[in-house]
């Protein structure tokens, strides 16, 4: 079984093929390569100091299917 996560991805066209784009439909398993990158700014409205890290994706591509091990 799979275990979902959710996380900010950054995907410019200038980084990749253009065709790779077609492979990302709602809901399919895909593999992403890229690099983390970090991102700091200030809240607006609280004044607070916010961070995250986002993934920058340099290529995408269907997950190949493997099979299934047993636990």
């Amino acid at each position: 079984s799979y275990v979902s996560a959710f996380m900010g991805i950054e995907a410019w066209r200038k980084n990749e093929a253009l065709d790779s784009f077609d492979v990302l439909k709602k809901g399919e398993l895909i593999t992403v390569e890229g690099y983390f990158k970090p991102e700091e700014w200030t809240d607006s409205k609280s004044g607070e100091k916010r961070n995250r890290i986002v993934m920058v994706a340099t290529k995408f591509y269907p997950t190949p299917e493997k099979e299934e091990t047993p636990d």
